[in-house]
């Protein structure tokens, strides 16, 4: 096992969940929680991503993400990481791809919520994404018949998995899809942000830093 990336044994099935998790909050452990029981899967894997270098205004430090992520996802077959910045990854396909070169013997089923899926088509290489690892969609508030009218949704409807054969994904061949709907937390990383709850206690904490310096 490198230094970085859980441990994982052949022939498991492992969820990908991706994300700035800029705050991580009850939804994501939700949405985790609902995926290991739905899909078939042996374990998730967060993806605390670095962040872009491109944008303006980026996350909070990984380092903050990463600690309050562990602090809220906690369970036995939940793994919090930045694999993304050991790969060197930034575009999921890319992130995908290597994980796999690294792990063949291991399944991966890409995670989402239904909002990502809307957009999917915006995605660097997305029908890589699509035809490389099973997907698994999980319902957020107001975001279903978007999701289920996208162009990505349209362009693989002959590879959708019913719902009640969901639990089935983790061992499909890619290109395989399944939209699930799950009772959700509704609350976000952007209200938890617009609210200042997350920026409040960031700027606590750099001011108890900058005190100790």
């Amino acid at each position: 096992m490198r230094q970085g990336f859980p441990y994982v044994r052949p022939g498991q099935v492992i969820g990908l969940f991706g994300g700035s998790f800029d705050p991580p909050h009850a939804g994501h452990v939700h949405v985790t929680r609902e995926a290991l029981k739905m899909f078939g899967l042996d374990r998730i894997w967060w993806l605390v991503t670095p962040g872009n270098p491109l944008k303006a205004r980026g996350p909070a430090p990984l380092a903050q993400r990463m600690t309050a992520a562990r602090a809220v996802m906690r369970h036995p077959r939940v793994d919090v990481t930045d694999i993304e910045t050991h790969l060197g990854t930034r575009a999921t396909a890319d992130t995908i791809a290597a994980l796999r070169r690294m792990y063949p013997r291991v399944r991966f089923v890409w995670l989402m919520g239904a909002d990502n899926l809307a957009q999917l088509h915006r995605w660097q290489d997305w029908r890589q994404i699509m035809e490389t690892v099973p997907v698994g969609v999980l319902a957020r508030p107001g975001d279903r018949i978007s999701a289920r009218m996208s162009p990505a949704a349209r362009a693989y409807s002959p590879y959708r998995i019913d719902g009640e054969a969901r639990h089935l994904l983790g061992r499909s061949e890619a290109p395989a899809w399944c939209f699930v709907n799950v009772p959700m937390v509704d609350v976000s990383s952007t209200r938890i942000r617009a609210a200042g709850g997350w920026s409040a206690a960031q700027e606590r904490r750099d001011k108890t830093g900058a005190q100790h310096q």
